[in-house]
């Protein structure tokens, strides 16, 4: 007969042979999932797909630090809006890659915080790049002369537009940009753009930002930006599915550039034009936040090692990240068959210090092209309810992002099309706005197209001389009309070539996305979705277009 302790020593035998074949007895033992050390990491959009796959093999492997299990969670945020909810308080993550270091140096100034940080490492490497249609490049010289800012600031300049370069079919040189506020490529380039007003390459001081001539060369730049935005990948889609017809040329990272000829290639490529005043590197830091403990930090540190692997730096490579691993050589896509060259940076420019570059957004605030907005509302008997509900909260959201320099104007439709309050700078009639949109009610038959004929109309009757401002239409509907007298089709027309941009948002899994989608077809937008998801950052999304 077994006695007892021999029954438990022979369990204990065969649960350690079982678990020995499994893998490592201390891993699993001490390295549980309930024991394990969760460190959390917010990256930037553009590494998800490289980082989704590293953190899956990562966490695959059942690395221990101190005998405990190492997991890692990703957390998919811009740069901008991971610093400020980081700043506020709403994000606690033990650590943060940003698309660039510039941001640990905007948390500090703001924070106020010079050891936010313990550590700050590359972990993968692109450069700010000009992406122009590769005809338009070739025309300006591309790739034999250099192209910079200054160049694309005389092109803005000139009334023949491409005509310049024997091209006028091309119409005026347009470029988009998107906001420094919470896009790194927008405050890169920004800072690029003072450095080539100042001719300087670093040492770029408050005087020089705040000088007439570096607010002349950014205000004149502005003149020729079609309008802003919220996302560098808004605007790559855009010109995917645009073509040559939507902007010249826009600033995106050159893994942007490389993706958008990459995959799904489109019939005229991009390439990329390193600026000849010098551009920036983004080191996409590996940065690990004081508020982690020791545990945490060594546990960040052995995944860092593990993303800087050659394996993993490979697999950052295939997606178009330079390695920062020195010992991996560079390979496609990193090549001109893409649009790009491995050579092309020629002149790195120096990171400003934190109270420069916050001298810098405030510049671009006074200084970026204002706007002129229609908001248009559908007020019809098929906006009643909740939707009527969703767009008056849209608006007042919509309304507090606005600048006050920027003109607005309401008009509603229902059976017929009428203007509400008259245009006019949002500080002056910021109160009619707000009183007029909570007095809206749902009644009436849909003048949709018509609205759209009234819109057009109060926007060309401001002066000629403000040409320079962006002028736009903010469409807010279900899509149906049953009501007009002008068509789609003349609608179509009226706005092909004027310049004025409109921006749908949909409302209702009953909205009419075919009339919607077309609208935004011809004229260079996409349709927002209004009323699903996070109202207020749905609106704030759309205000950064203007």
């Amino acid at each position: 007969m077994i006695t007892r302790p021999l029954k438990l020593l022979t369990l204990l035998t065969l649960l350690i042979i079982l678990l020995s074949g499994c893998g490592n007895l201390n891993g699993l033992l001490s390295g549980s999932d309930a024991n394990a050390i969760t460190i959390t990491i917010a990256y930037s959009p553009e590494k998800d797909k490289w980082l989704t796959e590293q953190i899956s093999r990562f966490n695959e492997q059942r690395l221990t630090v101190n005998n405990r299990r190492v997991r890692v969670e990703g957390i998919n945020k811009s740069s901008g809006a991971a610093r400020t909810e980081i700043k506020n308080g709403t994000l606690q993550v033990t650590v943060w890659s940003p698309s660039a270091s510039t941001w640990l140096e905007v948390l500090k100034q703001e924070t106020g915080n010079q050891n936010v940080a313990v550590s700050n490492k590359p972990l993968v490497l692109t450069p700010v790049v000009i992406a122009m249609w590769q005809p338009m490049a070739e025309a300006m010289g591309w790739p034999n002369k250099p192209i910079g800012w200054k160049d694309i600031l005389d092109l803005t300049n000139d009334p023949q537009g491409w005509g310049r370069f024997g091209h006028p079919e091309w119409g005026r040189f347009s470029w988009g940009h998107t906001d420094p506020e919470i896009s790194t490529t927008a405050l890169s380039t920004l800072i690029a753009e003072f450095y080539a007003a100042t001719g300087k390459r670093e040492g770029l001081t408050i005087a020089d930002v705040q000088s007439e001539e570096a607010t002349r060369f950014i205000r004149d730049l502005g003149r020729s930006i079609k309008h802003y935005g919220y996302n560098t990948l808004i605007f790559s889609e855009n010109m995917k599915k645009f073509g040559m017809s939507y902007i010249s040329a826009f600033p995106m990272e050159e893994i942007t550039l490389i993706d958008f000829n990459k995959f799904n290639p489109p019939l005229t490529p991009l390439v990329a034009i390193y600026p000849a005043e010098g551009t920036f590197w983004h080191d996409n830091p590996f940065i690990i936040m004081a508020s982690a403990n020791s545990d945490e930090r060594d546990a960040a540190e052995r995944f860092y090692e593990f993303l800087l692997s050659e394996e993993s730096q490979r697999a950052a490579m295939s997606f178009g990240f330079r390695p920062a691993n020195p010992n991996v050589p560079l390979t496609d896509p990193i090549s001109p068959a893409f649009g790009v060259d491995p050579q092309g940076v020629q002149t790195v420019l120096a990171v400003p210090t934190a109270e420069v570059i916050v001298a810098i957004k405030n510049s671009w605030s006074l200084n970026r092209k204002r706007a002129d907005i229609v908001l248009v509302v559908d007020t019809s008997g098929s906006m009643e309810g909740d939707k009527l509900t969703m767009v008056k909260a849209g608006i007042e959201t919509f309304l507090m992002r606005i600048l006050p320099e920027d003109r607005l104007g309401l008009i509603t439709f229902a059976s017929a099309a009428r203007l509400v309050v008259p245009m006019a700078p949002l500080s002056d009639n910021r109160i009619a706005l707000q009183d007029a949109v909570q007095a809206m009610r749902a009644s009436g038959r849909t003048a949709l197209f018509d609205a759209l004929v009234l819109g057009k109309q109060v926007l060309e009757q401001l002066p000629p001389a403000d040409d320079d401002r962006i002028r736009a239409i903010v469409l807010l509907s279900d899509g149906a009309d049953n009501s007009s007298q002008a068509s789609l089709d003349q609608i179509r027309t009226l706005f092909d070539e004027s310049g004025i941009s409109i921006f749908p948002v949909a409302y209702g899994n009953d909205a009419d996305r075919q009339v919607l989608d077309a609208i935004a077809e011809f004229s260079r937008t996409i349709v927002v979705v209004g009323d699903t998801g996070d109202i207020a950052q749905i609106f704030e999304n759309l205000s950064r277009y203007f």
